[in-house]
């Protein structure tokens, strides 16, 4: 996989997932300071004639198995970020990068139902994802029944549910997410304990999708805090 964005890039190398590096001979400050950095780590770099001004190829996203990703929420006390039918690759980093923030246990994202994870989610991930566990798992709503045996609370994010200022919200918890068009499946719904909306005073019914989880991760933290 290739990287072209500067910050992801950085946190590759911070990570050692760079294999390669070629760049243009442009003298622009960060991409120098990237150059060092991968010369420190003994990357290999190559100077080529192309239109990027830098280009990285990294390792391919290594997926942690489910259990793991478990221990480290109960371990942590912290959350686990479901996100179920999407697909779009920008979302998918945006969501991943807001979840590194807040402290979670890691992502969880379906084999079959979601995006995977490419470039686009990378480049939206600001790097975040080289320092997030992320998982793949066959059945989210299986993976949602075996987290109600360990004591976690299940959250569902979706328009007909109630305000989420009326729920107290403890760890460990996960957090379920829906696509920007299917939003989450009716299976995976009902392996929630409880269904939250957040609620609005403007004329739009809906939020993009990861400022949505972004809303949910900061009132978890508020109130855990």
């Amino acid at each position: 996989m290739k990287l072209r964005d500067l910050n992801s890039i950085k946190e590759a190398l911070k990570e050692n997932r760079v294999n390669k590096i070629y760049h243009s001979g442009e003298k622009n400050r960060r991409i120098q300071e990237i150059l060092k950095m991968a010369k420190k780590k003994g990357v290999p770099i190559y100077r080529v004639a192309m239109k990027e001004n830098i280009v990285a190829e990294v390792s391919p996203v290594s997926y942690l198995h489910f259990d793991e990703i478990i221990s480290r929420a109960i371990t942590n006390n912290s959350f686990i970020l479901f996100l179920d039918n999407v697909v779009d690759q920008r979302n998918i980093g945006a969501c991943i990068r807001t979840a590194e923030f807040f402290g979670a246990a890691g992502v969880v994202i379906p084999k079959r139902r979601g995006g995977g994870i490419g470039e686009g989610a990378l480049r939206a991930s600001a790097g975040a994802l080289f320092h997030i566990p992320i998982a793949r798992v066959e059945n989210l709503a299986s993976a949602l029944k075996k987290l109600k045996k360990y004591g976690f609370m299940t959250i569902a994010a979706d328009l007909d549910g109630e305000d989420l200022e009326k729920f107290s919200l403890t760890t460990p918890v996960a957090i379920v997410v829906g696509g920007e068009d299917r939003g989450i499946s009716q299976p995976v719904k009902k392996r929630c304990d409880v269904v939250i909306r957040i609620p609005g005073i403007g004329k739009t019914s809906s939020l993009n999708l990861s400022v949505a989880a972004g809303i949910l991760m900061y009132e978890l933290s508020r109130q855990k805090y």
